[in-house]
């Protein structure tokens, strides 16, 4: 019985995924350079990182992603 009680107590611990973060498969880390052209191409001075890790700044208002154009270049 205590086996048992042992067994259920780490099924429940292990398959708890409550401490788990979630991350975009399209994440990835940008480096400096990166970052500073983005900067450059749209002009702004100032960008700031949400919690979902994509790079954004304000223009006239309205938020606006930084690395938009690198995604419509891909396409």
């Amino acid at each position: 019985m205590r086996y048992l009680c042992g067994l259920i107590l780490l099924l429940v611990l292990g398959c708890s995924n409550q401490d788990a973060a979630v991350v975009s498969s399209k994440f990835r880390e940008t480096t400096r350079d990166e970052l500073k052209q983005a900067m450059h191409y749209h002009g702004v001075l100032f960008a700031e990182r949400d919690d979902a890790g994509e790079w954004y700044f304000f223009r006239k208002g309205k938020r606006c992603r930084l690395f938009a154009y690198v995604d419509a270049r891909k396409n």
